[in-house]
């Protein structure tokens, strides 16, 4: 498993009427699916390069526009991944982006249960 991937992974949390959302508009349906789709299959392991690829292009085709360019940063550090490249492996750019569209799917599609205050 590679490092981007990995910094994908969440936890999935119980459904909560109090959640954990953010203040801005809910994703799309397709969006949601999609970082769900790709967060099981990353918790599982064992994807190839490739299947990293289909999966985070899924995401970035669907992504709100307020993460839309933290999405592309993603995909293209998987792209280049992909194709040999370990120079974005580890790069804080596409770390921030990841947990950006991370937590924005974390948030705003249902995944985190509000704690404590």
């Amino acid at each position: 498993m590679i490092a981007l991937a990995i910094v994908l992974v969440t936890v999935t949390a119980c459904k909560s009427s109090e959640s954990a959302a953010s203040k801005l508009p809910r994703p799309t349906k397709e969006f949601c699916v999609a970082a769900a789709r790709y967060d099981e299959k990353v918790q599982v392991g064992d994807l190839s390069l490739d299947e990293h690829v289909e999966f985070v292009t899924a995401i970035a085709d669907n992504a709100p526009k307020d993460i839309a360019d933290q999405a592309a940063v993603f995909l293209d550090a998987i792209k280049r991944r992909a194709k040999g490249d370990k120079s974005v492996v580890d790069q804080p750019a596409i770390q921030r982006a990841v947990e950006d569209v991370n937590r924005r799917a974390g948030q705003d599609c249902g995944w985190y249960e509000r704690k404590g205050l």
